[in-house]
């Protein structure tokens, strides 16, 4: 971990912060800031020491929080503050709720996903996973990495789910997770245990960084931190 903040939010040491609805999508966007050297963003997740609560429904304290902390004498001024979520099942209706969060912590508020506002010098924006049509999760894109560099890995976990009867117990975001884990533990040898958050400090780990599945994310944060 090279940009991932402590739980309690107590300074921000970067210009920008990306703040995310969990600890796995914060280790993600750690690694993804690390393979491209992107060294001008912080990530950060709500915790139940800095908002009370974990998720995305702990995002508008989570944001006060990230008030509290930009005011302080040890942070670096900040410009920017990037909320990365997930789509979920309906991707307006995510992007409403962290908007709402925005605008309740008196952050700036975009228009539209994907969209990057600057007001009196300080950018906010919001970026839906799996990405910009798409309904989904964190999830669903590690596993497009996945399948794109092992193609045959989606017909033996389509079968695992078939045979184990959880195709017929899973809404789609339960199953891609469900996927995840079960990759996770097939390849992480060293902890089989750990989840899709933690799996980047395995050398078994899966998911390729390098993947151009992730091209429009890191484009994206490279753009809004520049």
């Amino acid at each position: 971990m090279m940009f991932i903040q402590s739980q309690e939010l107590p300074v921000l040491p970067h210009p920008f912060f990306i703040a995310t609805e969990g600890m796995g999508d914060a280790h993600f966007v750690d690694q993804l800031l690390q393979f491209k050297n992107i060294t001008t963003c912080s990530v950060g997740c709500p915790s139940t020491k800095s908002a009370g609560g974990t998720g995305k429904n702990a995002f508008g304290k989570y944001f006060l929080a990230v008030q509290t902390a930009r005011k302080r004498a040890q942070s670096v001024p900040l410009r920017g503050l990037l909320v990365i979520a997930d789509a979920n099942g309906n991707a307006n209706e995510s992007f409403g709720a962290a908007a709402e969060a925005l605008k309740g912590a008196e952050f700036p508020q975009p228009s539209h996903p994907f969209e990057i506002v600057e007001v009196d010098g300080f950018r906010v924006a919001i970026y839906l996973l799996p990405g910009e049509g798409e309904t989904g999760t964190l999830e669903h894109l590690l596993l497009r990495a996945v399948f794109a560099n092992s193609p045959g890995l989606e017909k033996c976990l389509t079968d695992f789910a078939v045979c184990t009867g959880g195709v017929k117990s899973s809404k789609p975001n339960a199953q891609a997770k469900m996927r995840m884990s079960a990759l996770a533990a097939v390849f992480c040898a060293d902890n089989p245990w750990c989840s899709a958050g933690y799996m980047w400090s395995d050398k078994g780990n899966p998911v390729p960084i390098k993947s151009d599945c992730f091209k429009h994310l890191h484009a994206f944060i490279r753009s809004f931190s520049t």
